[in-house]
Parts: C-alpha cells; structure tokens; sequence
C-alpha cells in the first residue's frame, strides 16, 4: 500500500510515525524522571527501543521501501 503513495503522502506518514515516536519516549521516558525517585529500567529500555524502531521504520517509509 505504501509504494503507491507519493513521496509528498509517504513524508506525511513518516512524519506522523515519528511523532508517535517522540509521544511513546516522552511517555515512558521523561515522564519517569518528573516525579523522582523510583526509575525503572526497562520502561525506559522500552522507550527508548520504541522511539528508534519508530524512525527507522519513518526512514524505510520516506525511501519507497513499504
């Protein structure tokens, strides 16, 4: 389904990709820090495995390989 977008369609949902990326880390992640003590590891781990599979995902997307 992807191959039949324009790049200009397929950049659009890259970046929404990317989005969800930066909202999952912020989630998981910074959200863990405000509060103060008790910061836990492998949400963080998750955060951060989530925010990078998000953008090489957006990157395979924006280089026609859907």
């Amino acid at each position: 389904m992807l191959r039949q977008l324009t790049p200009n369609q397929r950049g659009r949902v890259a970046e929404k990709i990317m989005e969800w990326g930066n909202l999952v880390f912020i989630g998981l992640v910074i959200v863990q820090i405000i509060p103060g003590p008790g910061f836990n590891w492998s949400i963080a781990g998750a955060g951060v495995v989530s925010v990078v599979g998000a953008y090489l995902i957006a990157l395979r997307i924006v280089r026609g390989g859907g």
